[in-house]
């Protein structure tokens, strides 16, 4: 079979070189081939084709990480629609908004959660309601549905160049808006990152990161396929369950944001975790010695990566084996142009900080709905990230912050990540995020949510004095506030405008 450009080529593939090979581990413990992943798949694009749902058509879900999740973006690709995931912790409102924005023709909804999808909000639209693992009043059993079809054997019915999968972001900075991926972007960008890390069938990757989140669906979805390695689902993350099923089924990759591992060394002493051999950290500012603590309790390789859903999503990674670069997320991607600019866009000396721009064959299509924001985001020709950072001799990337993180506090720069990075090593930190808060005679000034460390005794006092002893006296923050955890979007990472919104109703900011 020739190299898949789409999606369900992937699959197609897999199932071709075994069917008999385990794509999937159940929370059950049950076991699924890619033969029968395959089989479902086909079945349910089958009962998409027979609501008349193909190319042009979008297909909605809303439900956490599951296996039908993994069947509705092959069937998609078998019809040629384009997949739509929504955010598992959306709320009914929010989902109103999601759908009235990409109008589907076809939803499908974990019956568990069809409290956040009532009736009134439902688009004009839809030609299909499917209720996955349970039944309701005005929606067809998934399940049923399947049962009943017969497998869909045309060929595929995707464009490499078709839009495969809108990702609508998490809204870590505001508002989420709708990021339109291309079927070969998404191909090429997990075939890319999987051979960078070097996965193999033999791999065993565990769902920590939801599945419909853009890391999550490439990662444990999209690479693994490639790999034809299986993948432990888990619906949603928890650290100790996590940890405990890297033992129980002898997990051998995980990719995760740098919230969810500092909560998972919490749960590692005792575990017989020698099964793990490679740590992808990304997604967020990760600090070094949460990379440092990492290898030297599991003795794996422990490596960062970079990206943007924008992307497709992955921009850079550490090559495994490698020499150890403190800081870096490694080298761009093959195929993947990276540069430093400044305000104007013009190329800053080597070195210096300013916003990273990329160019590559895997960016988005647009914003859906959004051309203006898409031609500012695009423009000359390259995917404007808004986040700063910095390039070095050899090319490898330094992640500093997000460009719209970036606190001036009379008229200097301060980066979140430099601040938090100090804070943590603290011994009575367990996780921080730091923020700007609008202050009349300095501009800004720095905030600090500090979440304290199981049994812990942390003090302001203490955490300043530490702040004063390793930062210049700008960066070190005006205050510290206590918390029992950090808002978190789905994928795990921080949201920052939730916690100056809790600093100014509290008075912080005065």
């Amino acid at each position: 079979m020739t190299t898949p450009q789409t999606v369900d080529e992937v699959f197609l593939r897999a199932a071709a070189r075994d069917d008999a090979a385990t794509h999937l581990v159940l929370p059950d413990g049950a076991t699924v081939r890619y033969g029968e992943t395959l089989a479902r798949s086909r079945r349910l694009a089958a009962v998409l084709a027979a609501a008349g749902i193909g190319p042009g058509d979008r297909v909605a879900a809303f439900m956490r990480t599951a296996r039908e999740l993994y069947e509705i973006y092959i069937a998609c690709g078998l019809v040629g629609a384009t997949a739509v995931p929504a955010n598992g912790l959306n709320t009914a409102r929010e989902n109103g908004l999601l759908f009235a924005d990409c109008t589907p023709s076809g939803l499908i909804v974990e019956a568990a959660m069809l409290d956040r999808v009532p009736a009134d909000i439902l688009p004009g639209s839809l030609r299909l309601r499917l209720a996955t693992q349970g039944t309701a009043s005005g929606w067809q059993s998934y399940d049923a549905a399947l049962a009943g079809a017969r497998e869909h054997t045309g060929p595929g019915r995707s464009r490499a160049d078709g839009a495969g999968l809108i990702i609508y972001s998490s809204g870590t900075t505001g508002a989420p808006k709708g990021i339109v991926l291309r079927q070969q972007g998404l191909v090429d960008n997990a075939r890319m990152a999987s051979g960078a890390l070097g996965y193999r069938a033999t791999d065993r990757f565990l769902t920590i990161l939801p599945s419909y989140s853009s890391f999550g669906y490439s990662f444990d979805f999209l690479q693994a396929g490639l790999a034809g390695a299986s993948t432990v689902l888990t619906p949603v993350f928890g650290a100790a369950e996590a940890v405990a099923l890297v033992e129980r089924h002898r997990v051998t990759c995980l990719a995760g944001v740098p919230t969810m591992f500092v909560r998972m060394a919490e749960h590692m002493a005792g575990r017989d975790l020698g099964c793990l051999r490679l740590i992808d950290v990304g997604g967020g500012p990760v600090p070094e010695k949460l990379k440092q603590d990492l290898r030297a309790t599991l003795g794996c390789e422990t490596v960062e990566s970079y990206g943007l859903t924008e992307i497709s999503p992955v921009a850079s990674v550490q090559v495994p084996g490698a020499p150890a670069r403190p800081g870096s997320c490694g080298p761009p991607l093959p195929g993947v142009e990276a540069r430093v600019v400044d305000e104007a866009d013009r190329d800053v000396a080597p070195g210096q900080p300013g916003e990273l721009i990329f160019r590559c064959g895997t960016i988005m299509l647009g914003y859906w709905n959004q051309p203006e924001l898409t031609a500012r985001t695009l423009r000359g020709g390259w995917l404007h990230s808004g986040d700063i950072g910095t390039i070095d001799a050899a090319g490898h990337l330094y992640i500093l912050d997000r460009l719209k993180d970036m606190i001036v506090t009379s008229g200097n720069n301060v980066y979140p990540k430099e601040v938090e990075t100090v804070i943590f090593d603290h011994p009575a930190v367990q996780s921080v995020a730091v923020v700007g808060l609008p202050d009349e005679v300095r501009g800004e000034t720095v905030r600090a949510f500090v979440v304290p460390a199981p049994g812990a005794r942390a003090s302001e006092a203490d955490i300043l004095e530490h702040c004063r002893r390793n930062l210049a006296r700008f960066k070190v923050p005006r205050s510290i506030t206590f918390i029992d955890e950090l808002p978190l979007t789905g994928s795990g990472k921080i949201r920052r405008f939730m916690l100056r919104e809790l600093a100014k109703a509290h008075g912080a900011g005065r």
